[in-house]
């Protein structure tokens, strides 16, 4: 397939898209587009007006630039294992590849695909159903997770543990928090401190920090004395923890910010300061001087800076040779 569509861009607010050349094929019209493509396609949305009413409208747009829009759509959401998540009529169903409905829009929230099962809510409580849709695990949990590496975060009574695929506990709801498994480990909060857990719940860290984030390339962000840092998988510390807020391992590079405080807002990206790049020797590759930017992937990274975009390589070069854009 000849692909013409690269990667979105960011310009005064709008969305387009660039070839491999860094050349605009899309002149910006969107308001919003998913990061990359996935499975083939990204996700778009502008604004229209329809008999005098405003609506979002969401479609979808392939490496060839061919769009298909969906004006019936409340919302839609990136391709996971061949299935999209979208919201008609405050329900949510899955369509595919073929952008055809697969699974009806019946359910009151959803999450992406993973593992081959997705987690949907039914009155109120969470289980978890096929590519069919049929229910494999009932709704029983008050939140849930998607599945990595075989086991689920789930909340049951007001406690967080792991389930299986049937649903068994393997790891029993005994924790006040956790995230998912990654690299055969899990951060999970015990009495005001995080540890981490193996799979099938044995303490491998100890709970001896104020945050911790899930591993990623053998390292994972920690804070300790107020700052982040990263650790290993035997609770050493490999880089020192000087950073406002940090971010886990993509393609050997990690973001990271210097001026926010991210101390009060849990683990959602703070607003304000400026974001950069470490290697994992902890040695700053690309200063911060944005306002935003993405993981590496496939050798290059979204920056956003004011209100627009470009893209990075790892030596810090842009992408798209047109400075309005920075």
């Amino acid at each position: 397939m000849d692909e013409k569509l690269f990667l979105p861009f960011l310009k005064n607010g709008l969305y387009g898209f660039i070839d491999k050349n860094g050349n605009i094929v899309v002149k910006p019209k969107y308001r919003y587009i998913s990061e990359n493509f996935k499975e083939g396609y990204s996700v778009f949305t502008y604004i229209k007006r329809i008999n005098k009413n405003i609506r979002w409208i969401f479609g979808y747009i392939n490496k060839l630039g061919k769009s298909n829009i969906f004006i019936h759509l409340d919302s839609a959401y990136d391709f996971s294992e061949g299935l999209s998540r979208i919201k008609i009529d405050g329900k949510y169903g899955f369509i595919n590849k073929n952008l055809v409905k697969s699974i009806d829009t019946i359910f009151d929230n959803a999450s992406d695909f993973s593992e081959e099962l997705c987690a949907v809510r039914i009155n109120k409580k969470w289980g978890y159903i096929n590519k069919t849709g049929d229910i494999v695990i009932k709704p029983k949990f008050t939140y849930t997770n998607k599945f990595s590496e075989e086991r689920a975060l789930v909340e049951f009574k007001n406690k967080y543990g792991f389930i299986d695929k049937k649903g068994n506990f393997i790891v029993e709801p005994i924790y006040d928090l956790a995230l998912d498994f990654s690299e055969g480990l899990a951060p999970v909060l015990k009495n005001g401190k995080w540890g981490y857990i193996d799979k099938f719940g044995n303490v491998k860290i100890d709970f001896t920090f104020k945050k911790a984030k899930c591993f990623k390339e053998d390292l994972s962000p920690v804070i300790i004395d107020r700052k982040w840092g990263y650790i290993d998988k035997l609770g050493n510390i490999k880089i020192k923890p000087v950073y406002d807020y940090a971010c886990g391992f993509s393609d050997g590079f990690a973001r990271f910010n210097i001026g926010s405080n991210s101390l009060s807002r849990g683990f959602a990206h703070p607003k304000g300061g400026m974001w950069g790049f470490i290697d994992k020797n902890g040695d700053i590759k690309i200063i911060p001087m944005f306002d935003s930017i993405s993981d590496f992937k496939n050798g290059y990274a979204h920056v956003i800076k004011r209100d627009s975009s470009n893209y990075i390589d790892k030596h810090g070069k842009l992408l798209i040779f047109d400075k309005s854009l920075l």
